[in-house]
């Protein structure tokens, strides 16, 4: 065996080009299963097939001459197969009807607009089946608002989208490949919604979820590509080590649109918005406990109900517009902040020690991910850790951006500052680790920091979290080195062993709530939606 070579600069050169044509492939229309390309090097070819799984590389052939291996004859056969092959064998699924691939859609890819226009899938029109409570409907595609480029992934695209069967409603699209094995993202809201309708104290978090109005995933036959592909790796064996394809599902989802934290222009609505998702978030762990003390019901809903989002971020942070009548008797717009893209949620009973590696707990965007899981110091994804999520994209929110009034022409907002940023280098590390040890240090040093003059006001809020996680990660720090033990530790009044679910006590939900009471200037008065009594497990509710 030839020992393993280094790849030249021209070799990844060539990588990297076909990596962009099969990226450009993949990127119109939405509704791609797959793509295959050559790489042509002097007389020879190489042909790259990738879906959103893997990469499969084929062996080079020669075309030049006639061989012994026959290369330009398999050459020339390559090319009359692929003349033979039909939208559906090139991965473009026009075929689409009622979560299978059947003879209607014609015009899937095919845009009504002019050629040329950028606005991928607009115009195009979708037959569904439906449901009972639908029955069938055609769905016609707006304008992209989102796109996720990428060859091996969700590759997430969501539109906006028009249908009679829901006239008065603004309707989004959402479209995507997560893994097969994944809980359906509307499978965790079904569940929520349920909960907050179970009970009246739990319907005011029905202003802050989702609303899913229908939810397919496409099926594909064993004699697809897709699937043919995938057996390749049942019994596949592999150098060096061990390697799992992940089938994935074509999934698509169509919600009420929903409104981009960047689009406010007032501070208040932004707090607003970040109070109600840290209230609806807790909200998943006990809607339906209030008959367990408020100490138990962390540890209860880990082992047996909860939902955790496991990757919060800017981009997932939404509102929604709703009328309310204020304590006059007036009817207001109001803004109501909602949490969304459960893709990579789970239910907390599935995250459990015995997982071989942190990186399959370990999952989210990283500048806003728990600095715990990414150093691998927590083996498991807790509920503080989305909320730790959360104080990251307020602290970023607030340090790398200022709210602009709208002007004449001009809409407002919310847009980056200019000049250095003060959590950049968490953008900007190489590996988990690093950043896991950065964000480590802000906590248990209590690094300072500056906010921009639009969000002077929440400075209070920001320390008194830091404060608070600073805390909790000193003392857990303190006893991973010297352990809970002490010469009383065979006494009655020995200390418990560590609580990680609130890092010792200091994360708890009063503790991130309270300091959002006593908030001054333009932030006085934030509406607390999920508002139990302290030192009971019964719920009341905020205006």
């Amino acid at each position: 065996m030839k020992p393993q070579t280094k790849e030249t600069d021209g070799q990844k050169a060539a990588y990297l080009q076909v990596g962009r044509y099969l990226l450009e492939q993949f990127s119109v229309p939405a509704f791609r299963s797959h793509a295959t390309t050559g790489l042509v090097d002097r007389d020879r070819i190489q042909f790259y097939h990738a879906n959103h799984s893997v990469i499969l590389v084929s062996s080079a052939i020669n075309f030049s001459v006639t061989d012994r291996e026959g290369g330009l004859d398999k050459f020339i056969a390559i090319v009359i197969a692929f003349s033979r092959l039909s939208l559906r064998d090139n991965g473009i699924l026009h075929n689409l009807h009622n979560g299978k691939l059947f003879r209607d859609n014609q015009n899937l890819p095919i845009s009504d607009l002019a050629r040329g226009a950028i606005r991928m899938q607009e115009g195009n029109k979708l037959e569904f089946g439906g449901n009972k409570e639908t029955g069938p409907f055609t769905l016609t595609y707006g304008e992209v608002i989102s796109h996720e480029p990428s060859l091996a992934g969700r590759s997430t695209v969501v539109l906006h989208a028009k249908s009679s069967t829901w006239k008065d409603v603004d309707l989004v699209v959402k479209i995507s490949w997560p893994g097969s094995e994944r809980v359906a993202e509307n499978a965790f809201l079904d569940k929520a919604v349920n909960e907050a309708e179970s009970t009246p104290e739990g319907k005011w978090a029905l202003d802050h979820l989702p609303r899913v109005l229908f939810a397919q995933d496409v099926v594909f036959d064993s004699d697809s590509t897709h699937e043919r592909v995938a057996s390749l790796f049942d019994k596949a064996e592999f150098v060096g080590e061990e390697y799992k394809y992940e089938r994935r599902t074509l999934r698509i989802i169509i919600q009420e649109r929903l409104y981009p934290l960047e689009t406010l222009t007032n501070v208040k609505d932004v707090a607003q918005v970040l109070l109600d998702v840290l209230c609806s978030t807790h909200f998943l762990f006990t809607s339906q406990l209030s008959y367990i003390d408020a100490g138990l019901v962390h540890r209860w809903l880990y082992e047996k109900v909860g939902i955790l989002h496991r990757d919060l971020s800017l981009n997932n942070i939404m509102y929604r517009i709703l009328k309310k009548k204020n304590s006059a008797g007036v009817t207001e717009k109001k803004v109501h902040g909602v949490l969304t893209d459960y893709d990579l949620s789970s239910w907390t009973a599935s995250l459990t020690p015995d997982y071989t590696k942190t990186s399959q707990q370990r999952t989210g965007t990283p500048p806003f991910m728990a600095h715990g899981l990414l150093d691998g110091t927590d083996k498991v994804h807790l509920y503080r850790h989305d909320v730790e999520s959360l104080f990251y994209i307020m602290l970023i929110l607030a340090t790398h951006y200022e709210i602009q009034a709208p002007k004449k022409g001009k809409g407002g907002g919310i847009r980056m500052r200019k000049g250095k940023l003060r959590f950049q280098d968490w953008f900007d590390a190489p590996n988990y680790d690093m950043l896991g040890g950065i964000k480590s240090h802000f906590f248990t040093r209590f690094a300072t920091f500056e906010v921009s003059p639009s969000f002077k006001d929440l400075r209070h809020w920001l320390l008194k979290l830091q404060k608070s996680f600073g805390r909790g990660s000193t003392v857990k720090q303190h006893q991973k080195y010297f352990g809970h033990e002490t010469e009383e530790s065979c006494d009655e009044d020995a200390p418990a062993p560590f609580d990680e679910e609130t890092l010792g006590g200091h994360v708890t939900y009063s503790a991130l709530i309270n300091p959002a009471r006593h908030l001054k200037g333009e932030l006085e008065g934030l509406i607390v939606r999920y508002d139990p009594p302290p030192g009971s497990g019964s719920q009341s509710v905020g205006v």
